[in-house]
């Protein structure tokens, strides 16, 4: 099954929403999400560290982010 054609992993949730919780999640922590219209794959990345990841849904993005920044992971604070 393509990401074109997989069904959706929460029905009734729409790609948006779910780019919005994935936002308020994840922006604090360097990472910028987004829904591809024409993949239909969920895509984020982190400009800091230079890194693109995409899951075909989205737990499969949130487990991509957490392998390569897990949660317990923290901006350091600038050096004075």
């Amino acid at each position: 099954m393509t990401a074109l054609t997989a069904p959706p992993e929460n029905p009734g949730v729409s790609a948006a929403r779910e780019v919005h919780r994935l936002q308020a999640a994840y922006r604090r922590r360097g990472w910028t999400v987004w829904h591809g219209r024409w993949t239909g794959q969920y895509w984020a990345a982190h400009t800091g560290r230079m890194i693109l990841v995409c899951g075909d849904g989205v737990r499969d993005l949130v487990a991509r982010i957490e392998r390569v920044q897990p949660s317990g992971w923290s901006v350091p604070r600038p050096r004075r």
